[in-house]
């Protein structure tokens, strides 16, 4: 699938607040990234990067919107034997945590094009693009 201009070999993937339902895309994949609401307690529409031992050594609680995160995800997928992809997480701080909607606050979407360059950038630093 190509999309925006992206070769054939990237697919984007709405996973929405479900990851388990996307495990086996997961695991066919070589790396990952993934674009999510990350509270850090810091201000509306702060945008983050980490790999995922970053994500896992910096940040205490569940900080994803996910019912199950992304690090669950990826403990199943080395536990049951199948390929863990290289991850890096791009986060944005939300407005309000844990109330749903369908509208970005203004803060978070201002912040949606710095997701969309640290991605990009990613994706150069690994020669995907």
């Amino acid at each position: 699938m190509q999309t925006r201009g992206l070769p054939g070999n990237i697919r984007l993937v709405d996973v929405g607040t479900t990851i388990y339902h996307t495990m086996g895309i997961i695991s066919e994949a070589e790396k990952l990234i993934v674009l999510d609401a990350v509270r850090l307690d810091n201000a509306p529409g702060t945008v983050y990067k980490f790999d995922s031992e970053e994500f896992k050594s910096k940040i205490p609680r569940k900080a994803s919107s996910h019912e199950m995160g992304v690090l669950d995800a990826l403990s199943i997928l080395r536990l049951s034997g199948q390929n863990v992809p290289e991850v890096v997480i791009i986060g944005v701080e939300p407005k309000e945590y844990g109330s749903w909607g369908e509208e970005l606050s203004p803060e978070v979407s201002a912040s949606v094009p710095a997701m969309a360059d640290k991605a990009m950038e990613q994706l150069k630093s690994w020669g995907a693009i």
